[in-house]
């Protein structure tokens, strides 16, 4: 029996640190008050959720109130809830099933302490006995303690410790905002140990004409039954319907399918899914889509010996991945929307992107968005939690670490390797060997790190038929050089991100691109004014410059004022910002559409064309994002879907 949490009422209550162990002054024998609530809380959500609900906080996402917000991280913050007599089965042993608790903390039934957890990343299963069962009313509650620090943009990697999303501690494109809080589903399991759904995934012929599901189960008893049930795409017919029980321990069963309906990627045939349903003694242990579909990394036409196969075909057709860089939906991810979700997929999608790369500074999407992805036919290159630190870019070395990022990797990759989106699974974020001096260029890391080894370990054993790359970029150079161009060293890489000075020189530079692979390249563009005027609440929308605290504030990489100010000086205050805006968002699209024409004509001999960015989690003033924080789409957007929609042949032709 599995009792959805969520659609219980949640309280918060905020404490000084460790005032709730005492309750009770050892002083003065008074009894200790929560500092804060207690609160109805939004569950799942994150504290700031429930305080800006109750007006406690104001809105982070307005002018610069965010700085108003940063103190909830020196708290410490009890979610319970209570539950009456009877309420519960008698008798029964429960289990508390968590997918996302952000970060640590620990569990109390009625003040008791049951156990303690920690890691945002990870699924949390603990074990609380019959303490919740003996027909008598009890209160449980989770107390969050003070969130690691971990590192914003600028850093050093190799001194990660907690793996705890980093853009929630500040990025160029957004501010520090950092949640603490229930952030995905939370299930009361009654009863016995039930079993475990491993891993499910499926395997395609390269003809296409056999498919199979292979799901790994392991049963913490005997002889139990489990039943697995698949339906066909579109019309939910039940073509396999199978019982089988199980021995206890682990388990591993085939489900073969002759000429299977084909998953395609978008822009090249329908997004078929199937149906899988596991369940076991009247639970549902598993249900989701799964779907067929055979992918091969081939080389690039005229590609470098040494240099890594980065042509991706799909059903013996290849492609041009052409997509953006997926970056967090909100500051407060925990209280991230399921329509804001679908709603950006489908924009994608009508964008013409066949691919999306979740980026490594961010958390693995909740489930939906793998879903949304599934029926968009958007293939998905998640990245593992690691990213770049600008001071330094290296992943961690010490034993212990690599030993809780297996962990990590593991659980990422078991949780996801059901859905036919997946394409490809990624070591993180621009890691580089640390510099040997200030004039080193550092190279992007490869399996011969031993963190980046055990990841391709574990990608291999988990979802063998899944590409690893040991991260973004990869091959000699991490960036493509204007300098370097035509010695055969830009295989997958990153960048240019706008530092130029003129439209020829962006113009040179593409002209005489050689990179197999471009996986991040943005231009910066203005948010509209109507998005500026919403959400400045009372800070100055001009200048755009150093000089105004609220552009600077969230915006500062950005910042274009140089590029258009002798075109600014002599008109009138009223028209300086919309021509500004105007400009700014014309050369984000052009430059973008000239970019990736650029790359598209090349193909096969260029493998891709991947946005930074997409999205934004802030309402910055500028960035590179295509699409705002109200979700409207940039003038970028639309110059780009005119290229993505096209085939590589017309611009060859042109």
């Amino acid at each position: 029996m599995h009792i959805n949490l969520h659609t219980r009422r949640w309280m918060l209550q905020g404490w000084r640190p460790n005032y709730w162990k005492l309750l009770r002054s050892v002083e003065t024998g008074s009894v200790f008050r929560p500092e804060f609530g207690p609160y109805t809380a939004v569950v799942p959500g994150s504290v700031h959720t429930t305080l800006k609900n109750e007006g406690i906080i104001p809105d982070w996402n307005k002018g610069r109130q965010s700085l108003s917000c940063e103190w909830i991280e020196h708290r410490q913050w009890e979610f319970f809830t209570d539950f009456k007599e009877n309420e519960l089965p008698t008798g029964k042993e429960m289990t508390l099933y968590a997918e996302g608790l952000d970060y640590s903390g620990c569990v109390l039934v009625d003040g008791n302490l049951v156990t303690s957890f920690a890691g945002a990343l990870l699924r949390h299963s603990i074990r609380l006995g019959k303490i919740l069962s003996d027909g008598r009313s009890h209160r449980l509650s989770l107390i969050f303690d003070l969130p690691p620090e971990e590192q914003g943009q600028v850093g050093v990697t190799s001194h990660s410790r907690y793996f705890k999303p980093r853009y929630s501690f500040s990025w160029d494109w957004c501010v520090r905002l950092v949640p603490v809080g229930i952030s995905d589903k939370l299930t009361l399991v009654v009863g016995p140990q039930n079993v475990e759904v491993l891993n499910a995934r499926t395997e395609t012929t390269r003809q296409l004409q056999r498919g199979r599901v292979i799901v790994q189960l392991h049963n913490p008893g005997n002889k139990t039954s489990v039943r697995l049930r698949l339906q066909a795409p579109r019309t939910n017919a039940l073509i396999v319907d199978k019982k089988v029980v199980l021995g206890k321990g682990a388990k591993t069963i085939l489900i073969n399918v002759r000429q299977p309906e084909i998953w395609w990627p978008n822009g090249s045939g329908d997004a078929r899914c199937y149906r899988l349903e596991i369940s076991s003694g009247g639970d549902t242990l598993f249900s989701g889509p799964v779907g067929f579909k055979h992918v091969r990394w081939l080389p690039c036409a005229k590609a470098p010996s040494d240099a890594r196969p980065l042509l991706c075909e799909v059903n013996g057709k290849p492609l041009f991945l052409q997509g953006v860089n997926w970056t967090p939906q909100t500051m407060d991810y925990p209280a991230a929307t399921d329509a804001d979700c679908r709603k950006l997929v489908l924009l994608y999608k009508s964008m013409g992107c066949n691919l999306v790369r979740v980026w490594g500074g961010g958390y693995l999407e909740r489930e939906i968005f793998y879903r949304e992805c599934d029926a968009a036919g958007l293939m998905v290159w998640q990245e593992f939690p690691l990213s770049s630190s600008g001071v330094e870019s290296e992943a961690p070395r010490g034993r212990k670490m690599i030993r809780l990022l297996e962990k990590i990797v593991t659980d990422y990759v078991r949780r996801r390797s059901s859905h036919p989106c997946m394409v490809a699974w990624c070591g993180g974020n621009e890691l580089q060997k640390a510099p040997a001096s200030l004039d080193d260029i550092p190279a992007p890391l490869n399996e011969g790190h031993p963190a980046i080894a055990a990841m391709a370990r574990i990608v291999k054993r988990e979802q063998p038929e899944i590409r690893f790359f040991p991260t973004s970029p990869s091959g000699p150079l991490f960036y493509a050089h204007r300098c370097a161009m035509g010695t055969g060293r830009h295989h997958h890489v990153h960048g240019p991100w706008d530092r130029v000075a003129s439209e020829a020189e962006w113009q040179d530079y593409w002209k005489h691109d050689d990179s197999l692979l471009r996986a991040e390249t943005g231009v910066a563009g203005a948010s509209s004014e109507k998005l500026l005027r919403r959400y400045a609440e009372g800070e100055s929308i001009w200048p755009p410059s150093f000089t105004n605290p609220w552009w600077r504030h969230s915006s500062a990489w950005w910042l274009q004022w140089e590029l258009f100010e002798n075109e600014l000086r002599n008109l009138s205050p009223s028209v300086q910002i919309k021509t500004y805006i105007k400009l700014s968002q014309e050369r984000q699209a052009k430059f973008l559409a000239l970019a990736a024409i650029s790359c598209k004509r090349r193909f096969p001999t260029c493998a891709g064309f991947i946005v930074w960015m997409g999205h934004d989690a802030f309402p910055c003033p500028s960035n590179t994002s295509l699409i705002d924080f109200d979700r409207q789409p940039k003038p970028a957007y639309y110059a780009l879907q005119k290229v993505f929609l096209a085939s590589s042949s017309d611009f060859y032709r042109r």
